[in-house]
């Protein structure tokens, strides 16, 4: 089963990084590896919950929340034809006002060999940028505030 992962720290507490992150329709507002977000039944994150997503380079997939803790993670699946993509987005404050994340996806399904060596590059370069743009978005609204 092929896996790949990115993880960054970043200055703030929890909270404000699940805000962001949870926000999943604002994704393209600020993340350069989603073109679009289409909430498929109401705009909270929830169990069952769905969305339609829109990345460069990548054909178009629909994902379901499996797994939910707020302020925790949450878990996503899309299926394609011989492939089971799971996205996990994993949370924890080591320290008072800092942040550690780890975004991580694994294929499973008879093909996903074959798919991940297709995706590999892709995957690692878009889950690098995606960690460093959350990092970007967090700390600089934290900042704002301060």
């Amino acid at each position: 089963m092929p896996s790949f992962e990115a993880s960054v720290t970043i200055a703030a507490p929890r909270e404000s990084v699940w805000r962001v992150l949870a926000a999943v329709a604002a994704w393209p507002e600020w993340l350069p590896t989603v073109t679009s977000v289409e909430a498929m039944a109401g705009q909270s994150l929830a169990l069952g919950s769905r969305y339609k997503i829109i990345q460069p380079k990548l054909r178009p997939a629909t994902w379901t929340i499996t797994a939910l803790e707020p302020l925790q993670h949450f878990t996503w699946q899309s299926h394609s034809p011989g492939v089971l993509v799971l996205a996990e987005h994993i949370i924890s404050e080591p320290t008072p006002g800092s942040s550690h994340v780890v975004l991580r996806i694994s294929l499973s399904g008879f093909l996903s060999p074959v798919v991940g060596r297709l995706v590999r590059s892709i995957t690692e370069r878009y889950l690098a940028q995606e960690a460093a743009a959350l990092k970007l978005k967090v700390e600089r609204a934290a900042t704002s505030k301060a």
